[in-house]
């Protein structure tokens, strides 16, 4: 770890020493652990090259909470992994690299075939006082709406393809919540990158006609101004959902060279648990070189301005409890712009109580009128996971 590192563990420290010598702890409450281990086993299978690929992995997860105080809270969450199997599968680079301000990920076994990191993705303070929240330290801010692409999710964008992390990336950042009433809030965030680069941004939310509406304004990554919204609502069972936000490079101010992502979706349970859902996005980012084939669909760099390496897409998707343990899904998305597809399929059987078997296919193909000189791929996953 860095010496960024140690300052965030020193800081959180003292500020809780602090709060608590001059308010005494006779109202803390226990500390909270939770947490999961898994077990997954994987291949992938690459054409035309007819390259297979495989790994295992073990993914534990501990998740810690303590109030210290009515209104102190200090909240602390790691992954720990271990992985081994084919050698360009298990990358220390990518694997330990921590995008935030402070270093909190470091690979502790490395070597052609293996890989073992712990990485904490959540380690924040929340104060709160009458109407006032704020959060300090490593934290998801998740200000998307829709469910698979989401332009408003400055500060964690994340891909629907990492079925093995729901909790998600979190940010370095301070944010500031005012609540206004049960329905309207305004709050403020800034959050430092690895690179020493700046994200900054507001969002006001409000619930009109049993509608609830979020516009956000702010700085992406100190290179663009940024303006967006979003409105979810309920018609009759009917769910919708949909946001877009507006990136102009700070340095072009004066040209019409912005970045404009818009996603929409509508989602319905009906009266048998059966639930379908639709969603489309727009993003006018360029679209993936050629070379990156369809491995850049599934493993391109995310951010809210480029949420895919097409411009249009299309998601479907409908899950079904089969039986009261056994829910399956099969989803599908459509990428126009590179004649290109995907298809999922999932299991989730519950085993017994905090037991899952869980199984996972994933496939990408280029479609004839493709570019992509009939490239495919497909990823298989068997889970075991014990959550305690």
């Amino acid at each position: 770890m860095q010496g960024s590192t140690a300052n965030l563990y020193g800081i959180l420290r003292d500020v809780i020493m602090l709060i608590c010598t001059t308010s005494g702890v006779a109202n803390a409450q226990p500390p909270e652990f939770s947490g999961y281990l898994t077990a997954m086993p994987s291949a992938i299978v690459l054409r035309p090259a007819d390259e297979v690929m495989h790994q295992w992995l073990v993914h534990n997860r501990l998740n810690f909470g303590w109030s210290a105080a009515p209104f102190l809270r200090l909240d602390a969450g790691v992954r720990n992994r271990f992985m081994f199997g084919s050698a360009s599968l298990t990358d220390p680079e990518s694997t330990g690299f921590d995008a935030g301000w402070a270093d909190l990920s470091w690979n502790w076994a490395e070597g052609r075939n293996l890989l073992g990191n712990t990485a904490f993705d959540r380690l924040y303070l929340t104060l709160e006082t009458g109407k006032w929240k704020m959060q300090a330290g490593r934290q998801r801010i998740n200000w998307g709406q829709t469910f698979v692409w989401n332009p408003n999710d400055i500060f964690n964008t994340h891909s629907f393809f990492d079925f093995d992390y729901p909790e998600r990336l979190g940010c370095d950042a301070l944010r500031i919540t005012y609540f206004h009433s049960e329905t309207a809030s305004s709050e403020a965030a800034v959050s430092v990158a690895r690179n020493g680069k700046i994200t900054a941004a507001a969002l006001h939310h409000w619930n009109r006609n049993n509608i609830d509406y979020q516009i956000i304004a702010g700085e992406h990554a100190q290179t663009d101004l940024l303006a967006g919204g979003a409105c979810t609502g309920d018609f009759n069972g009917l769910n919708f959902r949909g946001e877009f936000s507006y990136f102009h490079p700070v340095n072009r101010f004066a040209d019409t060279a912005g970045i404009f992502a818009a996603s929409a979706g509508i989602d319905y349970v009906f009266p048998n648990s059966l639930m379908l859902q639709a969603e489309m996005l727009y993003n006018n980012t360029s679209a993936a070189p050629s070379g990156e084939g369809l491995m850049a669909l599934y493993a391109a760099p995310l951010s809210a301005k480029r949420l895919s390496v097409s411009t249009w897409n299309i998601f479907a998707q409908a899950s079904y409890p089969v039986t009261p343990r056994l829910n399956g899904a099969l989803s599908s998305m459509y990428f126009a712009d590179l004649g290109a597809c995907y298809a999922g399929v999932s299991f989730d059987l519950s085993l017994a109580n905090n037991l899952d078997l869980s199984c996972i296919m994933q496939y990408f193909t280029s479609l004839p009128s493709s570019a992509l000189d009939n490239m495919s791929f497909l990823l298989g996953f068997i889970r075991l996971k014990y959550s305690f």
